[in-house]
């Protein structure tokens, strides 16, 4: 229990701390006036003022925020303080005194960090561990595998026109995808061979989700012995790269069927199911730990590009009806109002994965 809580501790707090530094740093770049750096939500719990800026530490650690002076929209989220503060005067430090591109850097600055991070983390895990081929080592009996063609020795190139570089990304993709074709491109004798495969459905339970999951799979097992080998420090950063790339396309996909309906809302989970998940990475090791801290890292930065005012993506869809505007703000009276419905989205989408968390804990 210790573990787990020490290790949702580390990921919350630095994942926050990562995201909330690159709004902080770009609006000192661009000299914006910043009232309040704030790890967590709510009533300050610590803090100290340095300058002009106060560092807190608050009682709901579920987020953060960098209070930027004359940023329309600050009205709407001012309860997360715990206090509201008194009108004053607009200054030219103010945030929306700003050009559209010092706004457009300080908004993009909070996912541009959590992409790096979870780049160079990723990038570590693989200089660490090496890398394993997707070369095929040995076929189960009658699996999708054997019926789709597959041999020993096939070096797996590509998913779905998708490149694949290492044997836990076949699995990663694969096992995203319960009963699904999929188009593979092989390397067999030197030469390109195209197969198609069905996956299979596996049906194993989760203590993690406390329900039955389904997972799909090939039938096929990694050849280690020619697959496994060391990477340098370039190819641990070309692996970084990709999987940076690999996760986030991933994290849209599910995205995707969750507003088309492919997908289920009892999918997503909250802090407790992400506390789970860190303790159990946490366990098996410093590399483990780290290449969670990366894919949580990747979930932030999307969620936070998504165009719902009050996150990143929302503040981008108001300045880029200002620049398709020449130069015309949306007035502040609509940024308001779309931030506080902004608010009350992201507030229920909160309640339902904190529901969802308790569902899975009570075994409903």
């Amino acid at each position: 229990m210790l573990i787990t809580i020490l290790s949702t501790i580390v990921v919350l707090g630095v994942l926050i701390l990562v995201h909330e530094l690159g709004h902080f740093w770009a609006a000192k770049a661009v000299d914006i006036e910043v009232s309040r750096f704030s790890i967590g939500f709510g009533p300050k719990i610590a803090g100290f003022t340095r300058g002009e800026t106060e560092y807190v530490l608050a009682a709901i650690p579920l987020g953060g925020y960098v209070k930027m002076e004359g940023m329309v929209g600050e009205e709407a989220v001012a309860p997360l303080e715990g206090k509201t503060e008194p009108a004053r005067k607009p200054s030219p430090r103010d945030f929306d005194a700003k050009p559209l591109w010092a706004r457009f850097l300080v908004i993009i600055a909070g996912v541009t960090m959590n992409f790096i991070f979870a780049f160079a983390a990723f990038t570590f895990v693989a200089r660490s561990e090496g890398v394993m081929d997707p070369i095929v080592g040995r076929l189960v009996a009658e699996t999708p595998a054997v019926a789709a063609g597959f041999q020993r020795g096939d070096v797996i190139l590509e998913l779905d026109g998708r490149r694949i570089r290492a044997w836990d990304e076949l699995q990663q993709y694969v096992g995203m995808r319960p009963s699904t074709p999929i188009a593979v491109t092989v390397e067999r004798d030197g030469e390109s061979v195209e197969l198609e495969a069905t996956t299979g459905m596996a049906v194993v339970y989760s203590e993690i989700a406390r329900d039955s999951v389904e997972y799909g799979f090939l039938g096929i097992e990694v050849w280690a012995d020619r697959a496994t080998r060391d990477l340098t420090l370039a190819e641990s950063a070309a692996a970084g790269w990709h999987r940076t790339g690999a996760w986030t396309v991933e994290i849209f996909t599910f995205l995707k069927k969750l507003v088309t309906g492919s997908g289920s809302a009892k999918e997503l989970g909250g802090p407790i199911v992400i506390g789970q998940l860190s303790g159990a990475a946490a366990r098996q090791g410093l590399t483990a730990f780290l290449n969670f801290m990366a894919i949580i890292s990747v979930n932030l930065a999307v969620l936070n590009l998504l165009p719902i005012p009050v996150l990143d993506g929302g503040h981008l869809v108001f300045l880029f009806a200002e620049g398709v505007r020449g130069g015309r703000p949306v007035s502040p009276q609509n940024r308001l109002r779309w931030t506080q419905v902004g608010m009350i989205l992201v507030m229920g989408l909160m309640v339902l994965a904190f529901a969802n968390d308790i569902m899975r804990l009570v075994g409903i």
